[in-house]
């Protein structure tokens, strides 16, 4: 009886193997060692079609004058479950009206130009700051805030949240829905010096729009 030892059994085993893998891509018409012919995986997409991209520039543009916002939520952009986004260009003179999100910190990237934060905490203590190109500015969930273009033209900042559908109080908004006679109280100031208040969300508008 022969004996067959251990190497030839290893022999055996892997010439099989090899045998099966080139029998398997001629059946599946590629050649062995090629990649051309490869079948592509279950679920390619190409690049357009890729549920991780969200295209900004495409966006629809709400405008306000020469300034405008583009955004994408949840309902837009599913893959993004956790953060969502918002691409504001700010005209020269601009100002993103005073606002705080309940549900979200900010997380602010200039993209063009020159803008001035200002911030303020829980406390009630301000910080206004300037922030140039490639600046980062981060707004803690719940505190105030606006941002000014506060340079001569265009800027653009991208502001990101981590929420995925992140919700927004303007002042605008709020002194339009409340009772002026409460404002009034609380400032110190006449009821007829809101005379022309806001009656509806005004978010972009120039800074010297009332003087």
């Amino acid at each position: 009886m022969e004996i067959i030892s251990r190497r030839q059994v290893m022999g055996i085993a892997v010439g099989a193997l090899a045998g099966g893998a080139l029998a398997t891509g001629a059946a599946q018409g590629a050649a062995p060692g090629g990649e051309g012919d490869k079948p592509k995986p279950a679920g390619h997409k190409v690049e357009n079609d890729s549920p991780y991209k969200f295209s900004m520039k495409t966006a629809p543009a709400h405008v306000y004058g020469q300034s405008s916002v583009r955004e994408h939520k949840l309902a837009d952009f599913p893959m993004s479950s956790t953060m969502s986004a918002s691409l504001i260009t700010l005209a020269e003179g601009d100002l993103r009206e005073p606002h705080w999100h309940p549900n979200s910190d900010e997380w602010l990237f200039v993209m063009e130009g020159q803008v001035r934060m200002t911030i303020v905490d829980g406390k009630g203590q301000a910080s206004s700051f300037e922030c140039g190109l490639e600046d980062v500015a981060f707004t803690p969930i719940g505190f105030g805030h606006y941002v000014e273009n506060s340079g001569s033209g265009q800027a653009r900042v991208m502001v990101v949240h981590n929420h995925a559908d992140f919700t927004t109080v303007n002042l605008s908004e709020w002194v339009a829905a409340g009772q002026t006679s409460v404002f009034a109280a609380v400032l110190n100031m006449p009821i007829s010096a809101f005379a022309n208040a806001p009656t509806k969300k005004e978010f972009i508008g120039p800074l010297d729009a009332k003087s």
